[in-house]
């Protein structure tokens, strides 16, 4: 009798055990690819990463960089932050679409920007000569006949003049440093009002061809503050705190080797994947994954899986913009730039890596892509922030107010700097 019990449940608890044993595996394993990713969020850094095809970020890339706005009273304001859900690039959207669906033709000028500004009008201005063609590509596969047909090449600004109640007509403006391509398209859009400028402590006027703050001198302004995310609680930089925080950058943080040189470089590696931690604070990502060329890539695919890669970055906290591009081979280099409050940030020199760099960084971030693939990524470490708690007064000249980083390298801003109420 007990032999027949045996015979029966022996093999029973063997198939349960096994099970169990191989559950505990899947979920060790989990736990092992997943504990050091910032809030388990994997999913988006193999998309952004590994996946054989790139997310679709065109939107993003013909985003600007900013929207002027005026009444027709000579003062403008000015919008850096938040762009992508805003109310004036919501309109411009539906009417640039529709502009490319429905536009017609009116003429190429030479450009005037004091005629285009002299009436109400909403710029979208880009930080660097847009391809007409990329552009068109990026609202839809059949969008480019217009544009095309029109003789455009580049332009960095389209300029929307707001119809007065009861007009039907919108004029619509492609703008170059030496050109101007004007559209004319029925009104189907929602009505946009643009509220005068005169009060807004930021507004701007035009003069001399351009866009010019009036702040008044000793402005009054929120300081700016830093952190470095890879510093550990101490104020330290150490491989294990540098290590969770480059660990995503991994598809398995349990297969990196690690290690500090002589020089202060802290070195992340195995097969495919370098990540270092170079001197003068950037973070430097090198993919050695091979590359299939069967399939060409576009500028849009590009650059939306350069978008893709930084917006996938758990330690970038500010607001970023596309701040322009290059062919290089076949590879592709963008650059983006950051936003503090509401006003962008610029480097006043290059930002050298080490004392050996002979490639400085021209912009915060930089993101190399080979065929639809990052396979360099580079950035200053640093994460800027307004500070509410204290005011400052600065003298301000030409608009642009600089501060100084750890003694070493100045940031200058358009009044990248929250002002005071």
């Amino acid at each position: 009798m007990l032999d027949k019990i045996k015979n029966q449940y022996i093999p029973i608890a063997k198939s349960l055990l096994i099970i169990g044993l191989a559950a505990l595996s899947v979920f060790l394993t989990a736990r092992l690819w997943l504990v050091h990713i910032p809030n388990h969020n994997f999913v988006p850094y193999v998309r952004a990463r590994f996946a054989s095809t790139v997310p679709d970020e065109a939107s993003d890339l013909v985003r600007p960089f900013r929207i002027v706005q005026g009444s027709g009273d000579g003062y403008f304001s000015v919008l850096y932050r938040g762009i992508h859900n805003s109310d004036q690039w919501h309109y411009g959207e539906q009417i640039i679409a529709d502009v490319l669906q429905n536009g017609n033709f009116i003429g190429r000028v030479e450009t005037d920007m004091a005629l285009i500004v002299d009436a109400p009008v909403i710029i979208y201005q880009y930080a660097f000569n847009m391809r007409a063609a990329v552009f068109a590509e990026a609202f839809g596969p059949r969008m480019t006949a217009v544009l095309m047909g029109s003789g455009i090449s580049h332009f960095n600004a389209v300029a929307i003049h707001i119809s007065e109640e009861g007009d039907s007509t919108l004029n619509v403006f492609f703008i170059g440093d030496t050109h101007t391509w004007e559209f004319s398209l029925l009104n189907s859009v929602f009505e946009f009002c643009i509220p005068s400028a005169r009060g807004d402590v930021h507004h701007l006027v035009f003069e001399d061809g351009g866009f010019v703050s009036r702040l008044t001198r000793h402005f009054p302004h929120n300081p700016v503050s830093f952190t470095n995310p890879y510093r550990d609680r101490t104020g330290q930089l150490n491989l294990s705190h540098i290590g969770g925080q480059i660990s995503h950058f991994f598809a398995n943080p349990a297969t990196i080797n690690q290690g500090v040189s002589a020089g202060g470089v802290y070195t992340f590696s195995n097969l495919s994947t370098v990540v270092r931690y170079l001197p003068w604070d950037v973070i430097e990502y090198t993919s050695f994954r091979t590359i299939s060329r069967l399939s060409p890539t576009s500028l849009v695919t590009d650059f939306s899986a350069a978008f893709a890669f930084v917006n996938s970055d758990p330690n970038i906290r500010n607001d970023f913009f596309l701040a322009g591009y290059e062919d290089i081979g076949h590879e592709r280099v963008f650059w983006f730039g950051y936003t503090i409050g509401n006003f962008p940030i610029r480097l006043t020199e290059y930002w050298y890596t080490g004392p050996e760099c002979t490639n400085p960084l021209i912009h915060p971030i930089e993101v190399t892509v080979d065929n639809g693939r990052v396979i360099r990524y580079r950035k200053i470490v640093y994460n800027f922030t307004p500070d509410p708690g204290h005011v400052s007064m600065a003298s301000v000249g030409h608009g642009e107010l600089s501060f100084p980083l750890e003694g070493r390298s100045r940031l200058r801003t358009h009044i990248a700097l929250q002002a005071v109420e």
